[in-house]
C-alpha cells in the first residue's frame, strides 16, 4: 500500500500539469476561433465596402491634353560632366 501511494504522490503532479496543458490548449483554440472569425469577417465587410463603391472617373472633356515637347527630355547635363561628377562622390564615398 505505501508503494501504490508513493505512485499516486508521484503522479499527482503529472495529472495537474496535463489537465493545465490541456486547458491552456483549449484556451489557445478558441482565441484563434475568434481571432480567425474577427479577421474573415472584417475580410467580408471590406469587400463588400470596395463592391459598393464606385470608381469616380472624370469627363474626358474636362481633362487638359498632356502636352510633350522633345526638348524636355534631352539631358541637361553632359556625359563627360556625368561621369566627373560620378567619380567626385565615388571618392567620396571611399
Amino acid at each position: 500500500m505505501d508503494e501504490r501511494l508513493q505512485q499516486i504522490f508521484h503522479l499527482r503532479p503529472l495529472q495537474e500539469e496535463t489537465i493545465a496543458y490541456r486547458n491552456n490548449v483549449k484556451l489557445y483554440r478558441t482565441l484563434m476561433k475568434q481571432t480567425c472569425k474577427a479577421e474573415l469577417q472584417n475580410l467580408v465587410n471590406v469587400d463588400m465596402n470596395i463592391v459598393e463603391t464606385e470608381l469616380k472617373i472624370p469627363d474626358p472633356k474636362l481633362i487638359p491634353p498632356v502636352i510633350v515637347n522633345n526638348n524636355d527630355l534631352t539631358p541637361k547635363v553632359s556625359d563627360n560632366t556625368f561621369i566627373q561628377i560620378y567619380v567626385y562622390f565615388m571618392v567620396l564615398c571611399i
